[in-house]
Formats: structure tokens, sequence, C-alpha cells
């Protein structure tokens, strides 16, 4: 997965997410695999990107598209790393 601008399809200096095929991704999909791979939250992807985690949230379900300067962010992120989601501890009920 990578961020271009260097893609027929990257017009007017705005990049495009790729898949591992070159293939273009729709922004969507691409932001919420970047996020994934990456174990990020919303809202650490938004702090990174200087965005809420809820424009976040509006590239994910694709109300809208993120900026050039958000996908340049993006783009210097370790993209084909997949780091694995920890196991979530579970509480054992204290003593009484």
């Amino acid at each position: 997965m990578k961020i271009t601008l260097d893609h027929p399809a990257s017009s007017y200096g705005v990049p495009v997410i790729l898949n591992a095929k070159d293939e273009v991704m729709d922004y969507a999909e691409g932001v919420r695999a970047i996020r994934r791979n990456l174990a990020l939250s919303t809202k650490a992807l938004g702090a990174m990107c200087g965005v809420s985690h809820r424009t976040v949230e509006s590239w994910e379900y694709s109300v809208g598209v993120p900026s050039a300067a958000a996908l340049n962010v993006m783009s210097r992120l370790p993209l084909d790393t997949v780091v694995p989601r920890p196991r979530r501890m579970l509480r054992k009920k204290q003593p009484a």
C-alpha cells in the first residue's frame, strides 16, 4: 500500500492511495486500511494529520475526503507495516 502523486489517477496534485497491486483505492477504504494496519485509533490518526477524530471517521464513511496535506502526512507512515492488535486484558474481580 502506498500514497503517491506518481499515478495517472492523481490529478491537480492530489495524492491517491494504491493497494499492494498498485490499484487505486477509494479514500474511505484506503484510510480505514491504513489506520487498521498501523493499529491507530481515529483520534491518533487525526492528531497526526491535524484533524479531529470525527474528520477521520467522515473519511472512512465517504462523507468527506482527506486533504492533500493529510494524505501527505499519511504517505510518510510505514504503510506496509501491520501492527498486531494487543489482546484486551480481562480484569479479574477484586475480592471484597
